[in-house]
C-alpha cells in the first residue's frame, strides 16, 4: 500500500501521521510528494507506524514505476 493511501484510508493528517510514525511533517511531505526516497531508518519507522501495512517493497515498486515513468 502507498504511504498516502494508508494516510487517506485511516484520515490521519501528515501532522499526526509524522507524530505516530517518529518523523517531521516535513519529511512526511516529501516522501508523499516522491520527493526523496526513504532511508531504511525511515522505512522502518514506517512500517512499524503502519503495522506493515506500507513496507519498504511498496517504496520500491513506487520507485521502479517512477523509473519506468521517467519521472
Amino acid at each position: 500500500m502507498k504511504l498516502i493511501d494508508y494516510i487517506k484510508q485511516n484520515k490521519l493528517t501528515q501532522n499526526k501521521f509524522a507524530i505516530k510514525s517518529g518523523l517531521t511533517r516535513s519529511a512526511i511531505c516529501r516522501l508523499l510528494k516522491s520527493e526523496r526516497f526513504p532511508s531504511p531508518d525511515t522505512m522502518n519507522k514506517i512500517e512499524l507506524a503502519t503495522l506493515g501495512q506500507v513496507s519498504a517493497n511498496d517504496f520500491l515498486k513506487q520507485m521502479q514505476e517512477r523509473m519506468i515513468d521517467g519521472r
